[in-house]
């Protein structure tokens, strides 16, 4: 999952405002309980694809890992719902994140952000499918490959070359439409009233009679109610919580629970996992509750530096721990065992987050930005130069 620079403006200490003052805030300290989300969500996701899900991962271990990890299937099978708590996070985040700043410089910011590492991660998937295939599945071809690089490839009906890239495509979708209102300028009241309608879209989607399919794609159900639950949160970190917030923090859970529920249950029946729907829904509840209370300023006090240093290797560790770790899976397995394996594979992706985050996501971030700069400025020389021609 992307990741935001957790760095935000300080609330007003009054009531809240009907539109946001104009003045731009003094920032505060980084949001570490928010880098401390980011982390758990990471690993119950990473779990989850190395001992939580025996339709998958049995073609990695050789055995189902319900048997090999009897004592951490039942927790790590509920993995998969990190990716719920990232949703959450990610509408807080990017609402905050595209406060106060122009359309042109969220774009950069969100491109900067998600594709350098990205690159470099589905090479590597490429690289992995080909010299360590697992022989259940058939690889993304060369044409889908070069596909993944515009992480376009859901609407180009292009294989995946690693699973979890799915939700890159809700992200970006989410960045598309929130890009919209970000033209318009950004205040209490517009963004309110875009969720309230993106949320409505999302259950109107659903509907058997639908004629707009295009909803889909830009109101996609359960993971819309989530970014709005997140950015409904954000708005009370910055305006502190009024009634209209409440109500729509309200409609997001209300709408969640339908959809989640009914997910899960799917879920179970389709794919072979045997989880319970409402366990997930408790879990899902649990993840609202701890980003509200971040909104509410209830976990201010966690300022361990230490989660902004483990949030920043997040989205590398999320990029390359699915296909990698699998593949160290099924070469180290037979002559190491079980648990090393499990220890070892971990320990060299997180090795690999760091190193990816270090000399590759840092460096192009720089490099890129220093470009991206040098030429917004020859063009705003070039349109001086010709205002002054005319």
């Amino acid at each position: 999952m992307s990741q935001t620079e957790v760095q935000v403006p300080s609330p007003p200490t009054e009531a809240v405002p009907i539109e946001p003052p104009s003045a731009v805030r003094a920032p505060r300290p980084r949001l570490h309980a928010l880098d401390a989300l980011r982390v758990v969500a990471a690993l119950a996701v990473l779990a989850f694809h190395f001992t939580g899900v025996d339709a998958a991962t049995k073609a990695n271990w050789g055995v189902n890992p319900k048997e090999l990890f009897p004592e951490l299937f039942p927790v790590t099978s509920y993995g998969s719902y990190g990716v719920q708590l990232f949703f959450l996070i990610s509408g807080f985040v990017i609402c905050l994140s595209a406060w106060d700043r122009t359309p042109g410089q969220f774009v950069r910011a969100r491109f900067l952000r998600l594709f350098p590492a990205y690159w470099f991660s589905a090479g590597v998937a490429f690289v992995v499918w080909r010299a360590f295939p697992d022989g259940a599945r058939t690889g993304p071809s060369i044409s889908e490959s070069l596909t993944n690089l515009t992480m376009l490839q859901v609407p180009l009906s292009a294989q995946h070359l690693v699973g979890a890239y799915w939700t890159l495509w809700a992200e970006l979708t989410f960045y598309l439409i929130f890009l919209v209102v970000i033209w318009k300028g950004l205040d209490y009241r517009r963004v309110s009233v875009f969720c309230w309608v993106w949320l409505l879209a999302s259950v109107l989607i659903q509907q058997k009679d639908n004629q707009v399919p295009i909803l889909g794609i830009f109101a996609q159900p359960l993971n819309t109610a989530l970014f709005v639950g997140g950015i409904a949160m954000y708005l009370m970190y910055r305006f502190g919580p009024d009634l209209k917030l409440w109500g729509l923090l309200a409609a997001s859970w209300l709408v969640m629970q339908s959809d989640l529920v009914e997910h899960a249950d799917g879920l179970r029946h389709d794919r072979g996992m045997d989880r319970q729907p409402y366990v997930a829904l408790a879990l899902v509840t649990l993840f609202y509750l701890l980003v509200l209370a971040v909104a509410l300023h209830r976990l201010d006090r966690i300022r361990w530096n230490g989660f902004a240093t483990l949030g920043a290797l997040v989205y590398p560790l999320y990029l390359l721990h699915e296909e990698l770790g699998w593949a160290l899976i099924r070469n180290l397995y037979g002559p190491l065992g079980a648990w090393p394996t499990l220890l070892l594979a971990t320990a060299v992706i997180l090795l690999a987050a760091w190193l990816l985050h270090r000399l590759v996501e840092r460096p192009s971030q720089r490099w890129l930005r220093a470009r991206l700069e040098q030429e917004a400025r020859r063009a705003a020389s070039r349109d001086r130069e010709e205002r002054a021609a005319t």
